[in-house]
């Protein structure tokens, strides 16, 4: 009977160790956003366990609490251990090997205390670690009653340990638990968004949506603009009728003015403002129609200049490189273009950026960032000193590119197939069937 009591009283010791590590994993790996899911559809369990862990203090105390349940647990099972099992192993000891008394009653709780070690490492610590882990909110829901309790009979000793840890904290200059102890940097953000596409639980294009939002503060805004080669522009002494002309045969309802050359952008004329003036039948002044555009270094971030273009009403700017001539022009669209994609109307009449050819690989834009295409293709691509297709390709090569020029990178073969002057404008990228499906898959 006495030692059925023993076996008993070690048994709840360990599990009650067990207890506390699994709800302390739990409560720093559960979902909140699951948590108050639960709490809404009326999980009690979940209601209580909801403020403690929204709130940095509560969940300090919560964690506290486990921790104190897991050292007291800890050191009882040792001292009761020893001093409950040592008398009854002892005398077996002296009788069978022969020992002295003391010698016996030493080996015995040494033996005993390495039993028990082993058995609350592997029973108490290992076990419910991996539980918690695997099985989070379950394990935070289940185990929230006993630490509840033991919060409140071990408030005297959670208030004097977590204020020594805070003065502690305070001489080495380390801040305490604070209002932002939950609050996620983008990066952790986008690796939970990955790991959740992965898992299944996000469709690949809520995935897709979610990672380029997430991507938009890391890429610069010459990655996204209309470069230098590609803008349609007039000089400012134009008249109306002419540039009425011009715009009509642009896709745009925007043209940038330049005074004296493309490098002195001073103004951008609207298709309606000229439309207005002209239907008006008052003179028409093109200097005084125009829009002064807002300028942007080509390093800000796509992001910035979002927020930068909204903020300020308007919907394009002037993009300027570091010598302070005219990097590029970007627009909302573009940048809306880097969320949601290629957005085309009726007046997009040129190729898309990205074509498959039946059979045989991808026709691309020169304009296409490598960053794009090692996405698409998992390829690995340099990106350091280049930014677009094109750009690799002329860099390889060495020289001026023509039509029919071929180079090999990261095991994929560019072929130039079209050239506007100097600039590279549609490569051919040959491909295994394997590759051409994965690209169809992920265009889709």
């Amino acid at each position: 009977m006495v030692w059925l009591v023993i076996v008993l009283i070690i048994i709840f010791l360990i599990l009650a160790n067990a207890l506390f590590v699994a709800a302390e994993i739990a409560a720093v790996g559960v979902r909140r956003s699951r948590l108050a899911q639960l709490a809404e559809e009326g999980n009690r369990l979940a209601r209580l366990l909801v403020p403690i862990v929204e709130d940095p203090h509560g969940l300090d105390n919560y964690i506290a609490a486990c921790q104190l349940g897991i050292t007291l647990s800890s050191l009882i099972l040792g001292f009761y251990g020893q001093a409950a099992i040592t008398p009854y192993v002892a005398p077996v000891l002296e009788e069978v090997a022969g020992l002295p008394s003391v010698a016996a009653a030493s080996l015995a709780a040494t033996g005993i205390l390495l039993i028990l070690t082993l058995l609350q490492i592997l029973l108490g610590e290992l076990a419910p670690k991996a539980i918690g882990i695997q099985y989070p909110e379950r394990t935070a829901i289940l185990t929230v009653l006993p630490v509840r309790w033991s919060m409140v009979l071990l408030r005297p000793l959670i208030w004097f340990f977590n204020g020594s840890g805070r003065l502690l904290l305070g001489l080495f200059g380390i801040p305490a638990v604070g209002e932002g102890a939950h609050v996620h940097a983008p990066e952790e953000i986008l690796m939970l968004v990955q790991e959740s596409g992965a898992g299944g639980l996000l469709a690949g294009e809520e995935k897709r949506l979610l990672e380029n939002t997430l991507l938009l503060r890391e890429r610069p805004i010459r990655q996204v603009m209309v470069p230098r080669t590609n803008l349609m522009a007039a000089p400012v002494e134009i008249g109306c009728a002419d540039l009425l002309a011009l715009v009509a045969r642009s896709p745009y309802s925007r043209l940038p003015l330049y005074e004296g050359s493309i490098d002195n952008i001073v103004g951008v004329v609207h298709l309606k403002d000229l439309l207005c003036v002209q239907a008006s039948g008052e003179p028409c002044d093109v200097q005084t129609i125009m829009r002064k555009p807002p300028y942007m270094p080509e390093t800000l971030s796509a992001e910035e200049a979002f927020v930068r273009l909204q903020k300020e009403h308007y919907h394009m700017a002037v993009v300027i490189d570091e010598y302070g001539g005219t990097a590029g022009i970007v627009t909302f669209e573009d940048l809306i273009e880097e969320i949601f994609g290629d957005i085309r109307d009726e007046f997009d009449t040129g190729a898309a950026d990205v074509q498959l050819l039946s059979g045989e690989g991808l026709l691309v834009s020169g304009d296409i960032l490598v960053e794009e295409l090692n996405h698409l293709l998992d390829a690995d691509l340099p990106e350091e000193d280049v930014d677009t297709i094109g750009g690799l390709v002329q860099t390889e090569l060495g020289r001026v590119p023509r039509p029919g020029d071929g180079v090999r990178v990261d095991k994929l073969l560019f072929q130039v197939v079209e050239m506007d002057g100097n600039h590279i404008t549609r490569v051919r990228i040959p491909l295994e069937p394997d590759q051409i499906q994965q690209v169809k898959e992920r265009l889709q």
